[in-house]
């Protein structure tokens, strides 16, 4: 009887850790969720190290950056700098508007 009871308990904790992790791994399917809602694709540029760096991000209307592409890293002492910029961000404007039309 003792054998039973303690095979028992063993399976209730398996079935309470299970359930634990079915919960916490649903909670954060659904942050994950909340935080792209609303969040767009928008055409995004920095300085990173001496480079520019010209990049699609999905931003949330926070201005939380949730994802991004890089586009083009452009060396800042490069000679055709404005040429390279101008076209980067002409390919990551186009990325961003095919990103959030509706598939």
């Amino acid at each position: 009887m003792r054998g039973v009871t303690i095979v028992f308990a063993l399976i209730l904790a398996v079935i309470i850790v299970y359930c634990g992790y079915v919960v916490v791994n649903a909670v954060g399917r659904t942050s994950t969720r909340r935080s792209r809602v609303g969040a767009t694709w928008q055409v995004r540029h920095y300085a990173e190290r001496g480079d520019t760096v010209v990049a699609v991000a999905l931003t949330t209307p926070r201005g939380d950056v949730v994802d991004e592409h890089v586009v083009q890293r452009i060396p800042d002492a490069d000679p055709d700098w404005q040429q390279r910029f101008l076209l980067a961000k002409q390919e990551a404007e186009e990325r961003a508007f095919h990103l959030n039309s509706p598939s």
